[in-house]
């Protein structure tokens, strides 16, 4: 039999920053309806991949994961094996669903599911940047380059665009940037689209014309 040497002696100091973020706990089923132990019928939903207070979380790298369809949220789910995008941990209880779906069929992706509002929230310990600021910015597409959530080395500060509208600019490049992790995607797009995203700021960014 194993040895539990655990115990219940608090052990967590310090906090980061708290912000409410969207669950993505996969495909939701609604059952059949039943009687709670209240006398009341309700129906119960099923999640595929179920998320509670005190589960560490992992930033959504889905290509779904954008500023328009989470409406400038965060979002997080269950890790990944082999995945470096453990972000912290959730805090409090998830709240109810946004909205509920009629049917499996129509909350089995994720795209669905934040279209529809299919989801729940919570508030999430942001423990991976505690020195960071998290900063809302204008993204400007190439063409070529996609920002990819949690992928820290394809966006630049866009020195003709900050200056031009005095507010943060970034251009999308194939490598060597620095000093920011993006929390939403952005598509390859057409050469001179804009989209917002939420950039955790970690250090000296590299900025070019």
């Amino acid at each position: 039999m194993a040895t539990d040497s655990t115990s219940y002696i608090a052990g967590n100091y310090g906090q980061g920053q708290t912000i409410p973020c969207i669950l993505d706990e996969g495909a939701i089923t609604p059952s059949s309806t039943g009687i709670d132990a209240a006398g009341r019928e309700r129906t119960v939903y099923g999640f595929a991949s179920g998320l509670a207070v005190g589960d560490w979380v992992a930033l959504s790298n889905d290509a779904s994961n954008t500023f328009a369809l989470t409406g400038g949220l965060i979002l997080v789910e269950k890790a990944v094996n082999g995945e470096g995008f453990v972000i912290g941990r959730i805090v409090d209880t998830p709240t109810a669903l946004k909205n509920a779906p009629a049917t499996a069929a129509a909350a089995d992706t994720l795209a669905e599911r934040l279209a529809g509002g299919y989801y729940r929230k919570a508030r999430v310990e942001i423990t991976a940047f505690p020195l960071g600021s998290i900063k809302k910015f204008v993204v400007y597409s190439d063409g070529s380059n996609a920002t990819t959530p949690g992928t820290g080395t394809t966006l630049k500060l866009s020195i003709t665009g900050t200056y031009a509208n005095h507010y943060g600019y970034l251009d999308s490049a194939s490598s060597g940037g620095t000093g920011l992790i993006p929390l939403h995607g952005v598509p390859a797009g057409t050469d001179g689209d804009t989209c917002n995203i939420l950039a955790v700021i970690t250090g000296l960014m590299t900025a070019v014309t």
